[in-house]
């Protein structure tokens, strides 16, 4: 079983990456004069720029990425004697059909997602769709619609009866109020055995082009036979590059969830 000091240092590591702070301008979206967007590092060309307050820095894709290899790393780390470690007990080959449903609260507003994966010892397919909906900038009281989704093809790197540790390839599609983007997508997740039916789990995707998406969640898992109840926390990082209007816009949302699932 992990040590519990070096597995508190791995929460602690994802709840640096996963502290997201709040959004600027809706990521897809044409501005307007509501909101009165400006390209990022700029200000307004008319009139003196607006007073804003101190605010924090988000975390560059690059560093975000270390962090999470840093989180697996932790939570992989063998902590039983050498006839026992991680890499020399491979569990038997077999199919895996995991199947799930997530609900998350975020300041701006909620998100559904749902997600399906098939996966043999080694090689698999995972499928995931995230729908938000989201306050309006504009105060007028409406909504934003964001949906989020992609399939990969999973590759465990690492596996035994205590967890695995995935690298995943794919595409990834993002459908905002004025735009449809589609990019690849690389991503890493991982889950690990803490004590009993309770799992440790987390991963981190990338989508590079042509908007720049950062997608990162880390949580517990308790197994109930077939039955798995999830929560945690999660934090996405969205941005157009100003593909739209040529002023680029982004959303910054982090909240808990929460969701059950199905193995077997």
């Amino acid at each position: 079983m992990p040590h519990a000091p070096r597995t508190w240092c791995a929460a602690m590591a994802a709840g640096c990456l996963l502290a997201a702070p709040s959004a600027e301008a809706r990521f897809g979206k044409a501005g307007s004069r509501a909101h009165g967007a400006s390209a990022v590092g700029k200000t307004r060309s008319e009139g003196k720029p607006p007073r804003r307050g101190p605010q924090r820095p988000t975390l560059a894709p690059s560093t975000a990425i270390w962090v999470s290899a840093g989180v697996s790393t932790v939570a992989y780390r063998p902590y039983s004697p050498p006839s026992e470690r991680f890499f020399e007990d491979p569990p038997e080959a077999q199919k895996q059909v995991r199947l799930g449903v997530e609900a998350q609260g975020v300041k701006q507003g909620g998100a559904l997602g749902l997600h399906f994966a098939l996966e043999e010892e080694r090689w698999g397919v995972s499928t995931r769709w995230t729908s938000l909906s989201l306050r309006a900038e504009d105060g007028l009281g409406g909504r934003d619609t964001l949906h989020l989704g992609g399939a990969n093809v999973t590759f465990a790197a690492a596996v035994s009866h205590k967890g695995r540790l995935r690298f995943e390839g794919g595409v990834a599609v993002a459908r905002a109020p004025g735009a449809t983007f589609l990019g690849p997508s690389l991503a890493m997740t991982f889950e690990r055995c803490l004590l009993g039916e309770l799992d440790l789990e987390g991963g981190v995707q990338w989508v590079p082009v042509p908007h720049l998406q950062l997608d990162a969640q880390l949580g517990l898992a308790l197994h109930l036979g077939p039955l798995a109840l999830r929560a945690g926390w999660r934090g996405l990082l969205l941005n157009d590059r100003g593909l739209v209007d040529k002023v680029v816009h982004r959303d910054v949302l982090a909240g808990p969830f929460a969701g059950l699932g199905l193995h077997f």
